[in-house]
């Protein structure tokens, strides 16, 4: 159950990071390689992603990782 929570506030910031970007899920799971229903899971916490698929993710929003994973 806990490991849940952490996903779901990791997605909770990838998609804050998305919007304060202006991109799409789509356009951010284009341009970084990542397919858009994999992002899709990711965002509503369903999903383990490696820190390969978050590494794409910050480089494309220009977000540190380590931004991304603070506090979640």
């Amino acid at each position: 159950m806990r490991g849940n929570f952490f996903y779901k506030r990791l997605g909770e910031r990838i998609i804050t990071e998305r919007k304060n970007k202006g991109f799409s899920q789509e356009q951010l799971a284009l341009l970084s390689d990542v397919d858009r229903t994999y992002l899709a899971r990711i965002e509503e916490g369903k999903a383990n992603p490696t820190i390969k698929v978050l590494g794409k993710l910050s480089k494309v929003l220009k977000v540190r990782l380590n931004r991304l994973l603070k506090g979640v």
